[in-house]
């Protein structure tokens, strides 16, 4: 793992690995956001991480707009902590259910849209829903996600103990949603998941995965710039 100085030196670490990759697509993960529950929803608390949920997707939308400039096809995928605070809820299991139910099938369908924040961040450039990858959660109204359940991710029945390397892997290794062989996967992920994703999924499980990996702390409550020289800073792995 590399400690990265600055936003400039990360973006022009992922746009060499853009140049250098082989493939002919480019998936980023980025805009990873928690739900938290109340007494009548389910809340997209894309601020709840900080500057994490934002800021991540504005860097993938950057990578995004030069991979398109150098003709490499590019996807989105959003995943949805939607496990974390369930117990903080004090809600039972069906209520909690029903409340994902509704916001997944409202982010569902093909004139679904991302939220509002979301939305103007990826049509500064130049993307849109149109570029995401959907989820197919097995239930009806929800056959066409924007967003991928990480409860959904984690039921998958592969055999691996650490549940947050299962969800990752479980995306990788559907072919329906990614494809090895033609693409290469720029995540940025949690600093806190980074032990979890590292030492179980892309050191032990995943055979031939091309991508590059970014961990960004996602409890801290500083301005972007900080992010890069407060605790762990912003570390990089490319595979």
């Amino acid at each position: 793992m590399e400690k990265i100085k600055n936003e400039k030196e990360l973006l022009n670490q992922l746009f060499v690995d853009v140049d250098n990759c082989k493939k002919e697509k480019i998936v980023l993960l980025g805009g990873h956001f928690p739900l938290i529950y109340n007494n009548k929803e389910a809340i997209e608390a894309i601020k709840h991480w900080g500057e994490f949920s934002l800021y991540s997707l504005e860097l993938a939308c950057k990578v995004a707009q030069y991979a398109k400039k150098k003709k490499k096809k590019v996807q989105f995928v959003f995943f949805v902590d939607d496990h974390m605070y369930e117990g903080m809820s004090g809600l039972s299991s069906a209520q909690l259910s029903l409340r994902r139910n509704q916001l997944y099938k409202l982010r569902s369908g093909k004139d679904a849209e991302l939220s509002k924040d979301y939305k103007k961040i990826m049509n500064k450039y130049g993307l849109t829903e149109k570029d995401v990858i959907r989820q197919n959660q097995g239930k009806s109204g929800r056959e066409s996600c924007l967003y991928f359940s990480e409860k959904i991710l984690r039921a998958s029945k592969r055999i691996i103990d650490n549940p947050c390397a299962r969800e990752y892997i479980e995306f990788l290794e559907t072919k329906k949603y990614f494809n090895k062989k033609t693409t290469y996967m720029i995540a940025f992920i949690p600093q806190r998941c980074s032990e979890n994703i590292c030492n179980f999924a892309l050191d032990r499980e995943i055979k031939g995965l091309s991508g590059s990996h970014v961990f960004i702390d996602t409890m801290l409550r500083v301005p972007k710039k900080e992010l890069y020289t407060i605790r762990m800073g912003v570390t990089y792995r490319r595979d």
